[in-house]
């Protein structure tokens, strides 16, 4: 598997745990930095995957 797709899996999953813990502790920066590593998941879609080749 591709460097770049397992970066942009580790963010999505890295997203998902913020955001579970930050609702579940009640703290809005958690959710924050969850929507930040989704974020940043979903806008690694659009880098060049040239170099994994």
């Amino acid at each position: 598997m591709p460097r770049h797709t397992v970066i942009k899996l580790a963010l999505a999953g890295l997203g998902l745990a913020l955001f579970a813990a930050g609702v579940r502790f009640e703290n809005e920066k958690l959710r924050w930095a969850a929507i930040a590593a989704v974020a940043l998941a979903f806008l690694m879609r659009f880098a060049s995957r040239d170099r994994d080749s």
